[in-house]
């Protein structure tokens, strides 16, 4: 059995209480989904640290496969999101290529202050 631990994050609790309530608008819990980012997160490194120490291709594609089935396990989160901005942005009567544009460029930005 895996040894769980209890970790804690400093947010706004009305920011806490709506992504709650947003998330299960969608049929999705709060915990569960940071428990997938979290597995998958921890996948991704996993995989880095066996290249870097020159792992076998064996092991890397072990390590993939694993992390390929967490990425499925929760790729729905990054579509939830995304499918929810651009309805908001109907509804807002935003021009969609105006979003398009801006969600391009959040991809392509590297944040320049890191939160800790």
């Amino acid at each position: 059995m895996v040894e769980l631990v209890v970790y804690s994050l400093k947010v706004n609790k009305e920011q806490l209480e709506r992504a709650k309530k947003f998330l299960s608008r969608e049929g999705e819990l709060l915990q569960d989904s940071l428990r997938d980012f979290i597995d998958v997160a921890a996948d991704c490194e996993q995989c880095l640290e066996l290249y870097e120490k020159d792992a076998s291709i064996g092991e890397l594609q072990s390590a993939f496969t694993t992390l390929l089935a967490k990425c499925k396990e929760s790729w729905h989160l990054s579509d939830v999101l995304q499918e929810s901005v651009m309805r908001i942005a109907k509804l807002s009567k935003v021009p969609l290529d105006f979003i398009t544009n801006v969600l391009f460029e959040a991809r392509r930005a590297k944040p320049t202050v890191r939160r800790i």
